[in-house]
């Protein structure tokens, strides 16, 4: 019994970590996009996690994966930005630029 207890503790926390991986590239890709196509830098092409939340302002609630990174707008300013992963399959990059935020949704 304690070892199917064991087993089953071991194999949830790897899936969990596969998917926070899996995450993480899906919210790189997502950075590298945004960031393009407002002709910003991604600096170090790394996305770091920083936080699991519990999202229950809708209907159905699920859980948020929130990442960070940082990017250039000119080569020597460095921003902020988040990557948001919903398990309802939704993305939202959010670029903190001089002007305020920008926000970028995607659905899929």
């Amino acid at each position: 019994m304690v070892e199917l207890i064991v087993f089953l503790l071991v194999t949830g926390s790897l899936a969990a970590w596969w998917q926070l991986m899996q995450g993480r590239q899906k919210a790189r890709r997502a950075a590298g996009h945004a960031c393009s196509n407002h002709n910003l830098q991604l600096l170090d092409d790394t996305v770091s996690l920083s936080s699991v939340t519990w999202n229950r302002s809708d209907a159905k609630s699920h859980i948020v994966i929130n990442y960070s990174f940082e990017f250039a707008t000119n080569g020597a300013i460095r921003r902020r930005g988040t990557a948001q992963i919903g398990f309802s399959s939704s993305l939202v990059v959010t670029l903190d630029l001089e002007d305020g935020r920008l926000i970028e949704r995607w659905n899929g």
